[in-house]
């Protein structure tokens, strides 16, 4: 399941995977990507039918195997009958799980400088080679069109219906972006790799109209870069855009009306220093030299949660032979 967390096992446990995604809750926690809201799920390693997400509490406060909910991938239903309350958006996952095999960890986050991207028409790029993952255009999907009748319009994915149609948006029927399924497909099957390329996804991150956005990967420490360089990615081309436009401004383009008052007619603003974004070739090779070296930041964020108070993480964990 994990290249990073796990390096010397051919088989993760459940004290490995209890404990790396209550780590995993905290550090995106820690990092600004999920608040009291939003959720970080991991594929069984003992059964690919079910998967594993805290309960529903702030990520924050996750801390125990007890605070941990075993899900069934084809509907969302709990194992064990009597489970903590889940989270209502459990369908993101099961659904994600369910399309695809090969994907073993989902976050779903409302990160506040991702949520521009999905509000403003603007698209959401990679610009940097740490979110090459991102491609040269990441998808918008729009809940609007997808409800059921008579079913609530409040934006969540609260059943199977539209969890489906969300998993669908990483994989859309026709896409020209960026083959994230390419470099998914090269690796080894143990690590996540498949030699099914029609059932990996096209895309590594979506957005979700005024709600947030959903990340997939192989595995905990990928899944946890991915959210994390989203939400980087995002305040950095925010960063680039206002930049430039404070610095270039706009002109106006257009025939002037010199009867009319002079009045432009047929006008155009032109904005000029456009932004630079990653080429298709160079998102897909940057992913594909980041995606070794995962395990580096993980350490650090690991380590940054470990020392800070807030969190406590009281999973048994298993010792490398």
């Amino acid at each position: 399941m994990s290249a990073g967390y796990f390096p010397k096992r051919e088989k993760v446990g459940l004290e490995d995977l209890f404990k790396g995604l209550v780590t995993a809750s905290h550090i995106l926690h820690y990092h600004g990507v999920l608040d009291a809201y939003g959720h970080v799920s991991v594929r069984s390693p003992d059964n690919p039918a079910t998967f594993w997400m805290p309960c529903n509490m702030p990520p924050a406060l996750v801390s125990t195997p007890e605070d941990l909910v075993e899900y069934k991938v084809e509907d969302a239903s709990e194992v064990e009958k009597n489970a903590k309350k889940g989270y209502l958006e459990r369908h993101i996952h099961s659904e994600i799980y369910k399309r695809f095999p090969s994907v073993n960890a989902v976050v779903h986050s409302h990160c506040s400088e991702v949520l521009p991207y999905c509000i403003s028409g603007v698209p959401l790029k990679a610009s940097t080679h740490m979110a090459g993952f991102l491609g040269s255009d990441v998808p918008l999907w729009d809940i609007s069109s997808h409800y059921s009748s008579g079913g609530k319009h409040d934006l969540l994915v609260r059943d199977s219906q539209l969890g489906a149609s969300l998993s669908a948006a990483f994989k859309p029927a026709t896409s020209a972006g960026f083959l994230y399924s390419k470099v998914r497909s090269a690796l080894p099957t143990q690590i996540g790799g498949s030699q099914e390329p029609d059932k990996e996804p096209n895309f590594a991150t979506v957005l979700m109209q005024s709600h947030g956005f959903t990340t997939l990967a192989h595995g905990i420490e990928e899944v946890v870069y991915q959210a994390i360089y989203t939400k980087k990615a995002a305040q950095e081309q925010t960063a680039a855009l206002t930049i430039r436009n404070a610095y270039f401004g706009h002109i106006i383009e257009g025939n002037v009306d010199v009867q009319g008052g002079g009045k432009i007619k047929s006008a155009k603003v032109k904005a000029e220093g456009d932004l630079t974004y990653l080429s298709d070739r160079e998102a897909h090779d940057a992913w594909e030299s980041n995606q070794g070296t995962v395990h580096r930041p993980w350490s650090l964020w690991c380590r940054e949660v470990e020392v800070c108070p807030l969190y406590k993480n009281d999973c048994p964990g298993c010792d490398d032979d």
